[in-house]
């Protein structure tokens, strides 16, 4: 909360040095004693100038004929110091002016500022409405969250052409701040290093854009190279061991519908949990086991087809037996098919306590992730140097040439080869645990030896 100060004195350029080099940790606003209600604002990521006043005529006229003062207002002069003492004073004394002269600066002000005046939160409803929107971005919820939860609040009254890079800085470190789960049922975490982190990007792109649309001038965009500041990204490298793998496989069991089969499915596949978790009934062919994604629903934006391997047919086959969905088309689902899984934090913690019970140790920390990188590295040393290409296909990341977008079931055969090879070492020990082992359909094929179904 902003403080006033209860002092009127003359501001002076030496004090405000002084505040340039140690800015106060709450925001406070001090009055400039040679100005009437010029004051400056005083926070921990900026000094903005600022002025009260009000303009004769706008409140009306009295019986007796006077002209009545309006409503107060209150215009940004800029910031502290690119706005001198010396100017922030000339400015305010050319506005006050004005208004005891019935002549309002406030829309000329606004106008002057910008071309159309948009402040950083209209900027960001234009930015989503006419860009993301359009373009049908699958990221459009996190661009949305990001605006609404982290860039509106703090910058969202800044003219775009008046924001500036400590601005930038000072909503980047804010969001950096992680804040609890609320008490709410739709309340989570916020903050962190990955939300300032897309706080930037986002802030970098709705600028970006808007210069490029003319809808503002600005010679340079403020989130620029910000990241910079921002702790450098781990790369992931986690990958699990066969036996840890194991123990997921055997923990995933545990968990039931509608994560149990994810992981399990994770595991199986390397796919992304979004790609299982997100997967409609549309999306799988029995007849070919496979699972076709339309390029609209994959993050690369191309058809990924996925081999089935026969432990992931009948995982599909089950849970679509004993858990139809009624409501809308996602196979895994805690609103009956109307809407996908969510709430992967809870099921992580379900995960870890899961293992503890079978292993009786809680395991090395680990992300579902995490079982994406491990089958590509199970599928890589299965196939040495030569098989780069054909773990790009697993993952989803071969190039997209013309010949590739027709031929979208490439390399179909030699996946699921290897993927098979992999589910054979996955599952080899015995009395290996089975999502579906609690129902009628048996699970006899998951508990035997591979070394006795080969022969």
């Amino acid at each position: 909360m902003t403080k006033k100060s209860a002092s009127s004195k003359k501001l002076t350029d030496a004090q405000l040095r002084a505040w340039l080099k140690k800015r106060p940790q709450a925001s406070q606003d001090v009055p400039d004693g040679s100005v009437s209600g010029l004051s400056l604002r005083l926070g921990p990521s900026a000094m903005t100038w600022s002025l009260r006043l009000r303009v004769k005529g706008e409140g009306g006229v009295s019986t007796r004929g006077r002209q009545k003062n309006g409503k107060l207002h209150r215009v940004t002069l800029g910031e502290y110091p690119e706005v001198t003492l010396e100017v922030a004073h000339s400015w305010a004394s050319t506005y006050l002016d004005q208004a005891r002269r019935g002549i309002s600066p406030v829309k000329a002000l606004e106008a002057a500022a910008t071309i159309g005046g948009l402040t950083v939160a209209q900027l960001g409803k234009v930015f989503i409405d006419e860009y993301a929107k359009v373009r049908e971005l699958r990221a459009l919820r996190k661009y949305e969250q990001a605006i609404d939860v982290h860039i509106a609040p703090h910058l969202g009254d800044i003219l775009t052409d008046r924001l500036t890079r400590e601005d930038v800085r000072g909503a980047m470190n804010k969001a950096m701040v992680k804040k609890p789960r609320g008490d709410g049922p739709k309340d989570r975490p916020r903050g962190g290093k990955e939300a300032a982190r897309t706080v930037v990007t986002v802030l970098r792109q709705m600028i970006t854009w808007a210069m490029e649309e003319g809808k503002i001038k600005r010679e340079s965009n403020p989130a620029s190279n910000m990241e910079k500041n921002l702790p450098k990204k781990k790369r992931g490298e986690r990958v699990l061991s066969l036996e840890e793998a194991r123990d997921a496989w055997r923990a995933a069991g545990d968990l039931g519908y509608p994560f149990g089969p994810v992981y399990q499915l994770d595991l199986l596949t390397g796919n992304r949990r979004s790609e299982w978790g997100q997967c409609r009934r549309d999306y799988l062919d029995f007849d070919q086991a496979l699972q076709v994604i339309p390029a609209a629903s994959y993050k690369s934006d191309h058809v990924h087809v996925m081999p089935l391997v026969p432990q992931a047919i009948e995982i599909l086959k089950w849970v679509l037996t004993y858990h139809p969905r009624s409501q809308g088309p996602y196979i895994f689902s805690g609103t009956e098919g109307a809407m996908p899984i969510s709430g992967w934090s809870k099921a992580q913690k379900r995960m870890r306590d899961a293992i503890y019970a079978h292993t009786g140790a809680f395991p090395k920390p680990w992300k579902p992730h995490d079982i994406r990188r491990t089958v590509a590295t199970r599928v890589a040393e299965a196939t040495g140097e030569a098989g780069d290409k054909l773990v790009k296909r697993v993952l989803g990341h071969s190039e997209q040439n013309v010949t590739e977008i027709y031929n979208r079931y490439a390399y179909v055969k030699e996946m699921r080869k290897v993927l098979t090879q992999w589910a054979n070492e996955l599952l080899v020990t015995e009395k290996m645990y089975y999502v579906c082992a609690d129902s009628s359909i048996t699970a006899e094929w998951y508990r035997t030896p591979a070394a006795d179904r080969a022969a």
